[in-house]
């Protein structure tokens, strides 16, 4: 009998009950095709994509059971999708298969495989417990210009004994419009992801760039490094040069115990085979990871990446990354890393030099104490004993230096308390306080100031006391700090307030002024160390440390309160000082 036109092509015409050619079959068959190439190029999610592909496979196929394994570089299934079984069968049947047996067969030969009868073929590798019996098997691998990008399985053919060529033939037809789906889908997925992460990674810089202390930075690179990868494990190694010798700084999801703390360049590990390389590498290979350290279960990683951070031109550390999964790494990952370790280093070169900063400044501010409170105390001594005949002149000369000694004598308590509230070490000698009067009895030492600038100064008082727990030397002066600021930005004749808000639990101070107000980008910064906001009407910048506010912030959450400013461009600024209300009994 000759073959007719489809047979010629690869065709398969289906047989109707009298034996005949049957186009309305054919018809049915493409129309079926098409509904199931619709449903799944109709989603880009891509763990929608493929369970959409097992599940229409098995309809398309008339299977009672579907699967879509996905394969890596080394023909390991890497996510089998199954359709079929429940959720509580699937569970019961544990570990996704490796692609041994059947389904290795076809994951080896890259082409279809039919079986009618699973339990008879040598070839077959035996079901997990729990796992339903199946007999009739179909494969055949979802392939796009020759490149596979998984393979389908159905099993148990409704309405037969055994899957058909014919049953082969749709199948791979389908399987190629399910690579199309995936594959878009991928991309589709690929672009979200690197979106994503490229929100996180300008996102964790931001982190890093705020954090001062090295400590704290240390176990921020380390967390940031897993979520930005979306890795279990992590560790950053820092040089110490004085050993000659890298050292654990912080890490994440490794045993504590069995963790390697020091390497040395010369040594026979992960992290010196990158020292030697001079970039980032990724290390997949069993040999490459036998020096490894393991999770926190005990089991020993997969794979790993690991790139430089640099600081000053040179590897300063060394970040590792782990996968309990086996994986090659791509392009991107490795950018990625490599990216985020630069931002890493120049966060920490900032911290260092903050820090080495803090203690430079600390020592300067002990050491000019003393000869400052000589010369402070020499111009008191000298002033009160001046004849009074003398010279104006002379007498505004005396009054400077007096004047300007305890303005550096302040200007260094700053630096001391700055320091000393970064180092923690400052302790709080808490009592009761009753807040109308401690605020009044602030106020009053700045009279001077006020009338200077001929300003209105008023405390707008409660009908009854109100009390706080807090140090009153360090209550004072974080209301010093807010004053002289009000003064310092409300023009002469200018008006400052002080308001108390009561509520149940908590007691709040408003210092409010009638100056020109806190540009909106300027407010970010407003309690930051060292921002001095510029005095507009002057066009200039003030005097001072710029370290009163950042002083106000630490000692007010000192106190457990918390402080911050609502300003108006035009009208005025305020600043709030919330702490704990104290019920006397």
């Amino acid at each position: 009998m000759s073959s007719g036109p489809y047979e010629q092509k690869g065709y398969f015409p289906i047989e109707n009950p009298t034996g005949e050619s049957s186009n309305f079959g054919l018809i049915q068959r493409l129309q079926a095709l098409a509904h199931a190439s619709l449903a799944i190029s109709s989603e880009l999610d891509l763990t929608t994509v493929l369970q959409r592909i097992a599940d229409t496979a098995r309809e398309f196929a008339n299977a009672q059971y579907a699967a879509l394994g996905i394969v890596n570089e080394q023909g390991i299934i890497t996510s089998f999708i199954t359709s079929g079984i429940s959720p509580q069968d699937r569970e019961q049947i544990g570990q996704p298969p490796r692609g041994h047996g059947l389904l290795g067969v076809l994951i080896k030969q890259g082409k279809a495989i039919r079986v009618r009868d699973i339990a008879t073929d040598p070839r077959r590798s035996g079901f997990p417990p729990n796992h339903p019996v199946m007999t009739s098997l179909l494969g055949v691998p979802v392939s796009i210009n020759d490149k596979i990008v998984g393979d389908l399985y159905m099993t148990d053919k409704r309405d037969a004994n055994e899957f058909t060529p014919e049953d082969e033939w749709w199948l791979t037809l389908f399987a190629r419009q399910a690579a199309v789906a995936m594959i878009n889908a991928r991309l589709y997925n690929k672009v979200e992801r690197a979106h994503k992460r490229a929100e996180m990674l300008a996102e964790m810089a931001d982190v890093l760039n705020r954090t001062i202390d090295p400590e704290e930075l240390f176990g921020q690179i380390t967390q940031a490094a897993c979520l930005l990868l979306e890795l279990p494990a992590a560790a950053l190694y820092v040089f110490e040069e004085k050993h000659n010798r890298f050292s654990l700084k912080a890490q994440v999801g490794l045993n504590p115990e069995t963790c390697i703390h020091t390497f040395q360049a010369s040594e026979n590990s992960p992290a010196a085979k990158l020292l030697k390389a001079n970039e980032t590498i990724s290390l997949h290979e069993k040999a490459d990871l036998e020096h490894i350290q393991p999770f926190l279960d005990g089991v020993k990683p997969s794979a790993m990446l690991i790139a430089p951070i640099r600081q000053y031109s040179k590897i300063n550390g060394v970040l590792e990354v782990y996968s309990a999964t086996a994986r090659r790494f791509t392009l991107e990952d490795k950018m990625l890393l490599e990216t985020f370790a630069t931002k890493a280093g120049l966060a920490l070169e900032k911290a260092q030099l903050y820090r080495e900063k803090e203690r430079f400044l600390s020592m300067t501010a002990h050491d000019l104490r003393a000869p400052l409170a000589a010369i402070k105390m020499s111009a008191g001594l000298l002033e009160t004993s001046l004849p009074p005949d003398l010279s104006p002149a002379l007498l505004r000369l005396v009054a400077n230096i007096r004047r300007n000694s305890e303005r550096l004598n302040n200007l260094l308590s700053d630096l001391l308390d700055a320091t000393r509230l970064e180092q923690g070490s400052i302790r709080l000698r808490v009592e009761p306080l009753e807040v109308v009067e401690a605020v009044a009895a602030t106020a009053h030492t700045l009279t001077p100031l006020f009338d200077e600038r001929s300003q209105k100064f008023s405390l707008e008082k409660p009908y009854q006391e109100y009390w706080v727990m807090a140090d009153r030397r360090r209550l004072e002066q974080v209301m010093v700090n807010l004053l002289t600021n009000a003064i310092k930005y409300t023009s002469n004749g200018g008006k400052v307030t002080v308001g108390i808000l009561v509520e149940e639990k908590w007691i709040t101070i408003e210092v409010k002024d009638s100056g020109n107000g806190i540009p909106e980008e300027e407010m970010l910064h407003i309690f930051d160390r060292f921002y001095r906001r510029p005095i507009h009407e002057q066009n200039d910048t003030t005097s001072g440390t710029g370290l009163g506010l950042s002083i106000a912030r630490s000692l007010v959450e000192l106190h457990g309160g918390t402080i911050w400013v609502e300003s108006e461009v035009g009208v005025g600024t305020s600043f709030f000082v919330k702490l704990p209300r104290y019920i006397r009994e």
